[in-house]
Order: C-alpha cells, then structure tokens, then sequence
C-alpha cells in the first residue's frame, strides 16, 4: 500500500517524539556551531520629551549619560568655588580723585580715599583747542618732537582750550610748548580767566625748524577759585603762517596751601 506524502510526514514526526529525539532548528548567522538564536532583552519603555521641557532646560538626570551627569556635579562645584573666590577679591576701582590730588587708599567696594598733592602740573594739548572765529579753518599736523594744530584758513585766530585746576591752588608757572619755523610772524600762548582777565602769558621768538619751549613765573590772580570762575589757554595761529607756526601744548605749575 502507498501512503500519502503529508500522512508519512506526520507519522515520523510522532515516532520521533515517542521515541525522545530533539528536533533542532537550523543554524542562522546568529548562532553558530547549530545554537539557537537566544531572545535579546528588550529596551525599557521611555516616555518621549515634549519640546517644552527641552526648552527650559530641565531634564531629568535618569535621561542623561551617567559620565554626563558627572560632569555637571563636578562642574556645579567649581563654580561653588569660584564664587567664594570672587568675593574675597578686590572690586574694581569706581572713585575717582579730583586734579591736584591722587588715590591713597582703595576699598573692598572700589571706592577710593584721595589726599592732595604739595604741588603739580596740568598740561592741555592744542589738539582738543577750538577757534575764536566761525570761519576759521584748522588742521592737526605732526613735527619731529610734537603733535598740534595750525590754522589753514580765516583772518589770524586764536585756539582755545579750557584747563581744569584744582581749588585753592596757587599757580606757580605758565609753560607753553610750540614749533614756530615763520619767519614772519610769531606766535604766542595765553592763560586767562573766565572773566576776561589775563594771568599769564609766553610769547615765541624767531623761527627754527625744531619743537621749542618758553616758561614764565609771572602770574597773575594766582589763587585758583572754581566756584567763581572758569580758566583757559589760548593759543595763537596765523594763516598766513600755516603750519610753519604749530602750538603743541601749554603747561599750568601749582602748590597747594
């Protein structure tokens, strides 16, 4: 008798689990040598981030690296630390001390003790100086020895300059620093009050192709009082001059009672 294809399949199968055999599923790349492939573990379950959350910048330590959680601890402490270092540190300095006077002391805060000086000296550059006139045209130019200001067009001017001195001081010299190569014309620089009087004056004398200086102790109204006046420098220019004749600087000598 022949039997059916599928009917013989069956009955081996049965014979064979009567029997005690082991039926082995074939070999896969995943498991060699005829092993089984074993079941891997499966992933927790996580709970997405909404976008909120990333936003404000607060994750739960359970959803970082634990070498990134670490770090963050570690890092926490030195800013700890740096702070208790900031604030034994020396602020930075906010005061500031008047002309004629200097710091002596600095506090925590950053304010400052000033205490004056015996004597001194408050210079102004013909740089920052502006005409007298409207229609006189200046130009800043560069000697060997000195840096200033020249007229370049207008009727003969002069520069004007304010000068802050400290309160209470006596002057004790005009100085007035100048590059004067006009053989024409001469210039001059003076020191006044802001009520139109004269205190001091330095004049130049011929013409040399070099930076020069004048001095003089000759003062006027001496004492220094800022709560009744303002004081400035003038400088004298020429167009005609050019920057043949060039002010520099001037230069107020003080001592304080």
């Amino acid at each position: 008798m022949t039997w059916p294809r599928a009917l013989l399949v069956v009955s081996l199968c049965a014979a064979a689990v009567g029997a005690g055999w082991v039926l082995r599923a074939p070999a896969t790349p995943d498991a060699p040598h005829g092993e089984p492939t074993r079941p891997q573990p499966r992933p927790p379950d996580l709970v997405p981030i909404d976008a909120a959350t990333i936003t404000t910048g607060r994750l739960p330590m359970e959803r970082l690296p634990a070498a990134v959680g670490a770090a963050l601890e570690a890092h926490e402490g030195l800013l700890e630390k740096t702070q208790e270092i900031l604030q034994t540190k020396q602020q930075r300095i906010s005061g500031t001390c008047a002309p004629g006077s200097a710091i002596r002391l600095v506090a925590a805060d950053g304010s400052v003790v000033c205490q004056k000086l015996p004597k001194g000296t408050v210079s102004v550059t013909s740089l920052a100086a502006v005409p007298l006139l409207p229609t006189t045209v200046t130009s800043a130019a560069s000697v060997s020895g000195g840096i200033g200001r020249f007229q370049t067009g207008g009727e003969d001017d002069y520069l004007m300059v304010p000068i802050a001195l400290p309160d209470g001081a006596t002057i004790t010299s005009f100085s007035f620093v100048f590059y004067d190569n006009a053989e024409q014309q001469d210039g001059a620089a003076y020191l006044y009050r802001s009520d139109d009087q004269p205190m001091a004056m330095v004049q130049t004398s011929g013409s040399h192709n070099q930076v020069r200086s004048g001095s003089t102790e000759q003062v006027q109204h001496k004492r220094i009082d800022n709560g009744n006046f303002a004081y400035f420098v003038y400088f004298q220019t020429s167009a005609k001059a050019g920057a043949e004749l060039l002010p520099i600087s001037a230069s107020v000598g003080y001592r304080l009672p």
